[in-house]
């Protein structure tokens, strides 16, 4: 498929049934660490910038992730428009996808590791409200998220990645989004959840697992907002509500804190790790990381699933 190695759709399920598989860190706040201050997704217009996106993905790879996400959090029409980039929706989204297959064509060259690598289009909330909680209509998020959805499809991502939505309205439009777009690629869907297992909206994690499996969702569960310790019990709700759901988590490098100006999240890697393990005890399909998570972060983990 998008790397070459799989000739359908379905072999990212497959490899799902076989194996607990490893996600990517945070590309953002790696970003952020190598000194860009603007839009990451902005950085798949020019071509020396996604060098810089490239070398993030090969360093997920380096430390173990089996998944890396495209650099498209923010490539959603909404998003772009508000960032003056609308007109650019295609080549951000296709440069991307492209960066994410030449980094695993390097690892591939530099390395003898011939274990099965899949790329996620990564899909991001809107950045407005999703009726009735907002003012955007449910079928206008139904397109809005199709047109980017439309893109990362036709440069045959593995599968779609849906991520950090706080509404799950929201999240049931996305999906329906991909449905519409194909009706065969895989869909994974994340939440972000407060310590107390409910998002800014008020939709609790024990609730939002059978709503997103009928609408199409082959994976479900939470990522951002929290860290890893309160993963640990988001985990638990998730589970004991959906007891025959593949299930993935990406938790943050803990809750960021402002220091000497400069956002920092100081979770450890040896932290994170430890509340993963305890995750692994509720039959996680795929974990990883988010904000503030490094190749550190990821290499720990991927220790715990070898």
């Amino acid at each position: 498929m998008s790397n070459n190695n799989f000739k359908n759709k379905q072999d990212f399920l497959n490899a799902v049934e076989n194996k607990i598989l490893i996600c990517d860190g945070a590309m953002g706040t790696s970003l952020q660490n190598l000194g860009f201050t603007k839009n990451p997704d902005s950085l798949n217009l020019n071509e020396e910038d996604i060098k810089n996106v490239i070398n993030v993905h090969l360093s997920f790879l380096r430390a173990g992730s089996d998944i890396i996400q495209t650099n498209t959090f923010g490539s959603n029409p909404a998003k772009l428009k508000s960032y003056g980039l609308i007109s650019d929706i295609e080549k951000i989204n296709t440069n991307a996808v492209a960066a994410a297959r030449e980094a695993i064509n390097t690892f591939r060259k530099e390395s003898s590791n011939s274990r099965d690598l899949f790329i996620a289009g990564d899909i991001g909330p809107l950045g407005k409200l999703v009726e009735p909680s907002g003012e955007i209509k449910y079928s206008e998020a139904i397109d809005l998220f199709s047109q980017q959805i439309d893109v990362l499809i036709k440069n045959n991502v593995d599968f779609i990645l849906i991520e950090t939505i706080m509404d799950l309205h929201e999240a049931l439009a996305a999906v329906e989004a991909v449905k519409k777009i194909d009706e065969d690629i895989p869909i994974a869907c994340t939440l972000a959840f407060n310590k107390k297992g409910i998002t800014l909206m008020g939709d609790k994690a024990e609730d939002i697992g059978e709503p997103l499996l009928e609408v199409g969702a082959n994976l479900i569960g939470a990522n951002c907002g929290v860290g890893s310790d309160s993963i640990v019990i988001i985990a638990e709700k998730i589970r004991r509500a959906n007891p025959d759901a593949k299930i993935i988590f990406q938790p943050n490098a803990g809750l960021p804190v402002l220091i000497n100006g400069k956002t920092t999240y100081k979770e450890t890697p040896e932290f994170m790790s430890a509340n993963i393990k305890k995750i692994l005890q509720f039959n996680p399909s795929v974990v990883g990381a988010c904000c503030g998570s490094t190749p550190v972060h990821i290499s720990k983990i991927a220790e715990l699933v070898l």
